[in-house]
């Protein structure tokens, strides 16, 4: 059979408008007096919508007569009531911030699961990886603020804690960018994004950088649980430098879902039945006996493993501390001071070698058993 190739874009496109109402504000807690940054605001799936910053303040351009005088606007953010502002009332100032208040919501505490049955947690990594292949999906040109692309995680079904987030880049032209991180229950229509799982009242925020390659995001203090399959995206805040916008992610040949919206507040969508390169480790809560079986396993598949060793050098100078990272397994070393690494891979394994003022590199592991890396200064 033919080996076929997938690429799938996420296009999120600005406005460009004429004869624009230029709207702005600031949003504070009503509480504290305080800035909530990055809320979401919008005009509800018509994919006007944009991003308030670090102090609270935002942007949201009109097009004349594009919207009617009686469309609301909506304010959400984690841990504060909603606001919905009929936009007639919203005032057009052009040398100050009108403010708007948020009420703080009631701190809901996650769910406690009881069980009389013994178990304990194991380590569960689920997800989809890329191995090679050159299937990607990408944001390009100027993406309103609050863009997302996210994919559905299939999960076994039971109690899970998510420990660990990582996604692949491919490119990222900008000096960096700002993103959220969203885990979402898929009970929207038709398995749709809709409740936000993060009930910690705290944003989960990474800052990616032009040579990053493999971004990890710590879950582990924002202590959320799952039952089954969930949703996890990305959401564009913020993009620092000249550069437009072209991020490119790595994408997987698993046919289950992608998902995106244009802006804040805006549509959910299936965009194809292709995944992200999105995967967790999780803690997944099992039977002792399964516990117990799941040890001897990982013991059996260690004594099997097949490892590849080096040395990494810049200019024949042995270079200590560099980060290798084996994307299949997730597992990850770091040379010694004499520059020597060893790390468990496969055959076509693909495995990063980034240490900061290098340029990153990639290997695709062959029948080797030994390689040295070249690094090259930025």
């Amino acid at each position: 059979m033919k080996k076929r190739f997938y690429t799938f874009a996420l296009i999120l496109c600005g406005f460009i408008l004429h004869g624009q109402k230029e709207y702005k504000g600031k949003v504070i807690n009503a509480e504290t007096g305080e800035p909530i940054p990055f809320v979401n605001i919008g005009i509800i799936e018509k994919g006007i919508g944009t991003v308030s910053d670090e102090e609270g303040l935002f942007y949201l351009s009109l097009e004349k007569n594009e919207v009617e005088e009686t469309t609301k606007v909506l304010f959400s953010a984690l841990g504060f009531k909603s606001l919905n502002i009929q936009i007639s009332k919203i005032p057009l100032a052009y040398d100050k911030y009108p403010i708007f208040r948020m009420e703080p919501s009631n701190i809901e505490l996650n769910e406690v699961v009881v069980s009389n049955k013994q178990g304990r947690f194991i380590t569960d990594v689920i997800g989809y990886k890329n191995y090679g292949e050159k299937s990607f999906g990408y944001w390009k040109d100027q993406v309103a603020l609050g863009g997302e692309l996210a994919t559905k995680i299939y999960a076994k079904t039971g109690l899970r804690r998510l420990e660990k987030f990582q996604f692949e880049v491919f490119d990222n032209p900008s000096d960096s960018l700002l993103l959220r991180v969203n885990i979402y229950d898929d009970d929207g229509v038709q398995g749709l994004p809709k409740t936000n799982l993060n009930t910690s009242n705290n944003n989960i925020l990474i800052t990616v950088k032009r040579d990053d390659k493999i971004v990890w995001v710590d879950l582990k203090p924002y202590d959320i649980y799952t039952q089954d399959d969930f949703i996890v995206s990305l959401e564009l805040l913020k993009v620092y430098g000249e550069k437009k916008l072209g991020l490119i992610l790595m994408a997987a040949f698993n046919q289950f879902g992608s998902y995106r919206k244009y802006a804040s507040q805006d549509k959910w969508e299936l965009i194809t039945q292709q995944n992200m390169a999105y995967s967790l480790e999780t803690s997944f809560m099992v039977s002792e006996k399964m516990a117990q079986r799941f040890e001897k396993k990982e013991v059996r598949k260690k004594q099997k493993e097949r490892t590849i060793s080096g040395f990494t050098l810049n200019k024949g100078r042995m270079i200590s501390g560099v980060e290798v990272i084996n994307n299949r397994t997730n597992e990850q070393v770091f040379t010694d001071e004499k520059g020597r690494y060893t790390i468990a891979a496969k055959k076509k394994d693909r495995v990063v070698f980034k240490k900061s003022g290098f340029k990153t590199i990639w290997l695709t592991v062959d029948n080797e058993l030994t390689k040295n890396i070249v690094l090259k200064s930025n």
